[in-house]
């Protein structure tokens, strides 16, 4: 029990080390766009603090295993090198017992991460969704000084007159920076703000107005009037607004489609991949933490870089197998519970290993040779 406490929480601070590292790489990207944008477009700390959150849960799914098989190698190796796992052996214990708080660290890591893919992904998602169309929506209404030309939004100038309310606008223009061939311009008497929740979109409800439209090459506008009209406003605060319903769609809706009768076999079959995706990924933390293992064990006197070279090639063979498996499963050539395989192989292979160095397979073999 003094063993097996001692290994799990060495494990401990290389998996939060690795873990951060991973997430700040990949997130590198999102973090530059963010900076520059505060800069553009005069965003504000608590918006940009609140779009990291919210993004962070979405490269989770991928940094954790990858900090459990950062945390296993750095250890094993560590006491592979100190002799600690030979000393071990010496004493009859088998690997089977020595491996267990790994293994236990590595179900951890999988409940951890199911919960990320299954309810944290999908939940941010949304929010990072609903954020970014918040602010638009109140940019929107603080931009538009009556008076004044606003470019703001993409290729368009919008001029309002004034404000009959707080909502409500009044002498409303608005038309393409450079005008062509299609270019319109657009008045209205009246118009507002609102948000399209199903689009994921802020539009400008316009009233009473006139679409002024070029007709070809002559220099004459072709008028259309219009009680209403709904204008979508181009405005991007970070990037396209992500309208993937399936990856914000919560588990528990993505289960009710799937088995929905009524839905299209299409619908049915996307949301069961979606769900399976979900479910399938967390299982490669405890494959890693089995794996990882006997790749780890090497000898004090060849170094160390030998063992972080096998835990590189581990990582690689798994993703590769898996984006084999991912284009299948999408492509309609396997089941969706295929995704499970990937996972499954990097286990089987991880106890085959450590069955083969618990028996000392390779010794036997090399004296049955002889």
């Amino acid at each position: 029990m003094i063993l097996f406490r001692s290994i799990f929480r060495e494990l401990v601070n290389p998996f939060l080390m690795t873990l951060l590292v991973m997430v700040g790489l990949l997130m590198t990207q999102q973090v530059y766009d963010l900076v520059n944008l505060v800069v553009e477009r005069r965003l504000n700390l608590a918006e940009v603090g609140l779009m990291l959150v919210y993004l962070a849960p979405q490269v989770l799914d991928v940094t954790v295993p990858l900090a459990v098989v950062g945390a296993v190698f750095v250890v094993v190796i560590r006491q592979s090198m100190d002799a600690e796992v030979i000393s071990l052996r010496a004493t009859g214990r088998a690997l089977w017992s020595y491996a267990a708080p790994f293994l236990i660290f590595g179900a951890i890591m999988t409940g951890v991460t199911a919960y990320v893919t299954v309810w944290l992904q999908p939940l941010a998602s949304r929010l990072y969704q609903n954020l970014q169309v918040e602010m638009v929506r109140w940019r929107a209404e603080q931009k538009l000084v009556p008076g004044e030309l606003n470019y703001d939004f993409g290729d368009k100038v919008i001029r309002v007159g004034g404000r009959k309310s707080a909502k409500e606008l009044s002498d409303i223009f608005i038309a393409s920076r450079h005008l062509g061939p299609t270019s319109s311009v657009i008045t209205a008497h009246s118009g507002w703000i609102e948000v399209d929740d199903k689009a994921k979109r802020v539009v400008f409800r316009l009233k009473d107005g006139t679409v002024y439209t070029l007709s070809g090459d002559a220099p004459e506008f072709r008028t259309v009037n219009f009680d209403t009209m709904r204008y979508a406003l181009n405005y991007k605060p970070v990037q396209i607004v992500d309208t993937h319903t399936l990856r914000s769609t919560p588990s528990s809706r993505l289960l009710a489609n799937a088995r929905d009768a009524a839905q299209s076999a299409s619908a049915r079959a996307s949301a069961l991949d979606e769900l399976i995706r979900r479910v399938a990924t967390p299982w490669v933390c405890l494959a890693f933490a089995l794996a990882s293992i006997p790749m780890a064990i090497i000898d004090p006197r060849s170094g160390r870089r030998a063992g972080y070279l096998r835990a590189i090639f581990l990582v690689v063979a798994y993703f590769v197998v898996w984006a084999a498996f991912k284009d299948l499963v999408g492509g309609g050539k396997a089941v969706p519970y295929a995704m499970f395989l990937p996972a499954l192989l990097i286990f089987l292979y991880g106890m085959l290993r450590l069955w083969q160095m618990n028996a000392d397979v390779d010794s036997l073999w090399r004296a049955f040779r002889r």
